[in-house]
């Protein structure tokens, strides 16, 4: 039977504070189509109820590892009433694509979705078979992957209305924007390698919009909807002798006059990068120092940089006063807590504005989960893993109280390299007390602070701060402890 119009339910968990680029875009895809798309959100009404009412032709899910499992069970649930194709697609399908039988869905998708989801919309539409397109998973096997799409101004804007329209993302005035895909650095902990090695390399490390198209979308989302602060959500936003960032910050300077902030590495940031930067209106940057100890960051995760690279790209930053937000890893195989203390004292000394500071996860077929694997630090069982990494170690070479110190370092890390004097208190005794709420509290107050006056500035009403402030308590604790 053909069907003209379909009606497609994308499902997520909850809504955090980063538009879902992957979603709009494929919404984008459907719409473009003449389709119709609907958003159900798990944590935030019954879905069950919508899927009822709405009568939707396919659901879409999308999802990382250890977020996975919360849309197995619903889709089990949802097998139980409904008979309607189901699909999964992102990072859990496309490393881990045997998962599919345990997952109650119709399919999986593997890689990137674009031109995939054409096809299957297509025989969704007229009735035919879609077990034979490349990317996809089926109870009939695993298909070959399709090559990349090379030409990004070919998509459609991102659909931000079916996030928009519905949740409190259409008033919040920090925007994310994507405008590249891929990342040329080999870090073990990351997906983008092993998303290469999918391609045995035969793949442009990093593809790019043009940069009409990019101050083009930036302008149509100005237009409709308010932005104090743009967040640029590429893994890596500069380069070197970068034609393109030139060309980029230039007319961004001209036309759309918005702070920003953006990525970049400490081993590539000079000072011809950072000028260009705050002359288009970057407020802060996002760059990892990762470990402390050199031979866990260079010869574990391969960052490949010294300390005294990382050093110099801060003092840019402070040079320029440029605000800087720097992700690093606890809990990494075979360090210490010493190792960790010392990767708090490295952002201490470069006076990072704002710090994160997560446990390791193992994720699947990234050469570091690998190695997590084959060392028997981890059994490789990812229903076990927490939705976010920012909880305790799931790996078996710590103790439970090497795990409980690791986890108050997480919290407390950030709230030292905010204000240094209180390091002495926090190592010689606090972090070894229980893990405990109260840490939560004074890194999440602390995160609050920071980002909301130092690394995205914004403005709000009382009523939306207190909206927001009740967001980031639930959104926090379900990372850090609740699932």
């Amino acid at each position: 039977m053909m069907i003209d119009k379909l009606n497609i339910l994308f499902i997520v968990n909850h809504i955090d504070f980063i538009d879902p680029q992957g979603i709009m875009q494929l919404s984008a895809i459907a719409k473009k189509k003449g389709h119709s798309t609907y958003l159900g959100i798990l944590t935030r009404e019954n879905v069950l109820d919508k899927i009822k009412k709405l009568k939707p032709d396919i659901l879409c899910y999308s999802a990382s590892t250890g977020e996975h499992k919360f849309y197995f069970e619903f889709q089990k649930l949802v097998n139980k009433h409904f008979n309607i194709v189901s699909i999964l697609g992102g990072a859990h399908p496309t490393f881990f694509p045997e998962d599919f039988n345990k997952s109650n869905m119709s399919a999986f998708c593997r890689a990137e979705g674009d031109n995939f989801f054409n096809e299957f919309l297509d025989c969704i539409a007229n009735g035919r078979d879609f077990s034979s397109l490349d990317n996809i998973v089926t109870e009939k096997g695993i298909n070959k992957l399709r090559p990349l799409i090379e030409d990004l101004d070919s998509l459609p804007f991102p659909d931000r209305d079916i996030f928009y329209k519905n949740t409190e993302m259409s008033w919040f005035p920090v925007k994310s924007f994507m405008f590249s895909r891929g990342c040329p650095y080999p870090c073990t902990y990351c997906f983008n390698h092993s998303y290469r090695k999918l391609y045995n390399f035969q793949m442009k490390p990093v593809r790019r919009t043009s940069v009409e198209y990019a101050i083009e979308q930036i302008l149509s989302v100005k237009a409709k909807y308010p932005i104090h602060l743009i967040k640029f959500y590429d893994d890596i936003f500069t380069f070197p002798n970068d034609v393109w960032l030139e060309k980029f910050c230039k007319e961004y300077q001209a036309r759309v006059k918005i702070p920003f902030h953006c990525a970049s590495r400490c081993d590539i940031l000079n000072e011809d990068i950072i000028k260009l930067l705050k002359i288009a209106g970057c407020y802060s940057i996002n760059m990892s120092i990762e470990s402390g100890t050199p031979h866990l960051r260079n010869d574990l995760l391969k960052r490949n940089m010294t300390d005294e690279q990382i050093k110099n790209a801060f003092r840019l930053c402070e040079k320029y006063n440029i605000k800087t937000f720097c992700n690093s890893i606890l809990g990494l195989p075979y360090s210490s807590i010493k190792d960790d203390k010392q990767t708090i004292d490295l952002n201490v000394e470069c006076k990072v504005t704002f710090a994160e500071f997560p446990v390791l996860y193992p994720y699947p077929k990234t050469e570091l989960g690998e190695y997590c694997k084959e060392k028997g630090y981890f059994e490789g069982d990812y229903t076990k893993l927490h939705f976010s990494y920012q909880t305790r170690s799931p790996l078996s070479c710590f103790t439970e109280k090497q795990k409980d110190i690791q986890q108050n370092l997480s919290l407390l890390g950030t709230v030292i390299v905010w204000q240094p004097w209180l390091k002495s208190i926090c190592y010689k005794f606090l972090i070894y007390l229980p893990v405990n709420k109260l840490f939560f509290y004074a890194y999440l107050l602390t995160k609050i602070y920071l980002i909301k006056t130092k690394i995205y500035p914004h403005k709000l009403t009382l009523r939306q701060i207190f909206y927001l402030l009740k967001k980031s308590i639930f959104v926090d604790k379900a990372k850090h402890f609740e699932e």
